[in-house]
C-alpha cells in the first residue's frame, strides 16, 4: 500500500511540475539560439508539403503547439484574429506537435486560417534550435527580414502580441 501510496505522489509531483512549465510564460533573450529564421519543409495537416522559402517580406510568427495544451487551445483564437487583420503584412505558421488527425479536427472546429503543419518530431527539434526546452505554447517572431525579434514560452497575451506587431509593420 505505501508503494503505491509513493508512486501516486510522484506521479501528482510530476503532472504539477510539467503543467507549471507550460503555464508559467516568459519573453526570453533574443541572444538565446538561432537569431534568424531557419529554413524548414514540414508536411501540412492535410499531407502537402510546405516551406519557409515561401514567405516574401512579411512578418512571420511561428507557434508551437499541440492540441492537447490548454494554453496553445486558449491563444490560437488571438492569432487567427491577427492573421485575419495583418493578412498581407504577416504570415502565422503554426506547428503542431502532434498527429494530423487530431490537428484536422482541431483546425475544422476553430477555423484555422493560418498555415498549420505537422511536426511530431521536428517541431522539438527545432524548438531547441532556437533555445527552447520543449515547453508549449512557444512562439517566435521575425521582422520582414527574417531576424528574430521576439520569443516567448507561454500563453501569448493580446496586448503583447498587438505591440509586438504595431513595432514591426
Amino acid at each position: 500500500m505505501a508503494v503505491y501510496t509513493l508512486l501516486a505522489l510522484v506521479v501528482v509531483a510530476a503532472g504539477g511540475y510539467w503543467l507549471s512549465q507550460l503555464r508559467s510564460p516568459s519573453v526570453a533573450d533574443i541572444s538565446a539560439g538561432a537569431d534568424t529564421i531557419i529554413s524548414f519543409d514540414l508536411p501540412t495537416s492535410t499531407g502537402e508539403e510546405w516551406s519557409t522559402r515561401v514567405i516574401d517580406n512579411k512578418v512571420v510568427l511561428i507557434n508551437f503547439w499541440a492540441t492537447w495544451c490548454a494554453p496553445c487551445r486558449t491563444e490560437i483564437p488571438l492569432l487567427i484574429a491577427m492573421q485575419a487583420r495583418h493578412a498581407h503584412e504577416i504570415q502565422i505558421v503554426g506547428i503542431a506537435v502532434d498527429d494530423a488527425e487530431s490537428v484536422r479536427r482541431f483546425e475544422d472546429e476553430v477555423g484555422l486560417n493560418y498555415v498549420s503543419l505537422i511536426g511530431l518530431t521536428a517541431g522539438p527539434e527545432l524548438m531547441q534550435r532556437y533555445g527552447s526546452a520543449g515547453q508549449l505554447p512557444f512562439t517566435l517572431v521575425f521582422d520582414r527580414t527574417g531576424v528574430l525579434r521576439y520569443r516567448k514560452t507561454g500563453e501569448l497575451q493580446a496586448a503583447e502580441l498587438s505591440n509586438w506587431l504595431t513595432r514591426l509593420l
